[in-house]
């Protein structure tokens, strides 16, 4: 008995190890584009061997899009990148469809549901044959949109000294991504740009999950008449996904020229249609002057955040000649996700549109 229990030990400790071989890969960030489809990390526990690694690439309607086969390799144990050279000489093959056309033209996937297969060949002289591996991530491909800062505006002058800032958040949502925000002052004979790649950051906060983050109790005061300039970079496994522009705003608590209070809350239509987002608690309030006779406001409302998603049963509204005041109950209109973002699209008496973006926030 003894004798067969040893036997049966060592069969199994000799037979060849499965699943001992691994991908890690981010379609969200490397299954955009032809060049970085072999930025992929092997994790391999089953000792030295020599492989081939074959990836081919489907899209749910179209079929095979392209495949690629690289030449033989040394896998080590534990962690291993693709060697460039590897890469380089790795054979490429497209499929002839129109999503492979496109591919082969351009270099970048289109919007598409993809499916990313690799699988990993011992070669039959190489030492550690074992069984092939295969492994598939899913993706579905959609445009990336920019990521936008909204608060403090760029250029803006404020008072607040601990603001809260907030942006636009990067779409479509990257599971387990995160924010990193960066803010630093702006020395004198310094751009913004200049700033933030040389100065000392006042606040570099990460591992932000929502598109807002109130001034950090940690961090010194912001000082008056002095310039700041802000980034926001959405980033997973300590690789940047998408980066905003630079802006730059100033504390400066002046008094100005008093704004009559029946105008405090509404800004012109132009202002808000130049790209800042408006954090709309409740309501979207704007002005533009009528210099045609009186009809009815054209517009309309489309979600950002949901891109499918537009709002009926807007209120009707009247134009007269002269300076027309708008204000917008959100509440009473209904159908308003808090933290979401849409676009109010305005015809103007003279045919112009403009396009206002905005946040909404509950007044709860």
């Amino acid at each position: 008995m003894l004798r067969q229990l040893f036997s049966i030990l060592l069969f199994i400790i000799s037979f060849p190890v499965l699943g001992q071989v691994s991908f890690q890969f981010i379609p969200e960030l490397n299954g955009r584009n032809i060049d970085a489809l072999m930025n992929i990390r092997v994790i391999n526990i089953s000792g030295p061997q020599t492989v081939t690694l074959s990836l081919i690439v489907t899209e749910r309607k179209h079929g095979r899009v392209v495949s690629l086969k690289t030449q033989p390799f040394n896998l080590r144990n534990g962690s291993n990148n693709i060697p460039p050279a590897t890469i380089r000489s790795s054979k490429v093959q497209f499929s002839g469809n129109r999503i492979s056309t496109t591919v082969e033209e351009n270099g970048v996937f289109p919007e598409g549901d993809y499916e990313y297969c690799f699988t990993i060949n011992s070669q039959p002289n190489g030492p550690n044959q074992n069984a092939p591996v295969e492994q598939c991530f899913s993706y579905e491909l959609v445009p990336t949109a920019p990521l936008s800062l909204i608060e403090p505006y760029d250029k803006d002058k404020i008072c607040e000294k601990r603001p809260m800032l907030s942006w636009q958040p990067s779409f479509p949502k990257i599971p387990g991504s995160a924010y990193q925000l960066v803010l630093v002052e702006i020395k004198d004979r310094q751009n913004a740009t200049e700033a933030l790649n040389y100065n000392l950051p006042l606040i570099s906060q990460t591992g932000i999950n929502s598109p807002i983050l109130p001034y950090p109790a940690s961090a010194k005061e912001l000082i008056v008449g002095k310039r700041y300039a802000w980034q926001v970079s959405m980033y997973k496994n300590q690789t940047v996904l998408n980066r905003s522009e630079v802006w730059e705003f100033t504390i400066n608590c002046k008094e100005e020229e008093v704004v009559p209070v029946s105008n405090e809350s509404f800004r012109h239509i132009d202002d808000l249609a130049k790209g800042n987002y408006y954090i709309a608690r409740g309501y979207v309030r704007f002005y533009f002057d009528n210099a045609y006779n009186e009809k009815k406001l054209i517009y309309s409302i489309k979600g950002i955040t949901d891109a499918k998603k537009k709002l009926k049963h807007l209120p009707k509204l009247q134009l007269h000649k002269g300076r027309n005041q708008i204000s917008l109950d959100l509440n009473k209109i209904g159908g308003f996700k808090d933290g979401s973002y849409y676009v109010l699209t305005v015809q103007l008496p003279d045919g112009s549109l403009r396009n206002l973006r905005f946040v909404y926030k509950s007044q709860e």
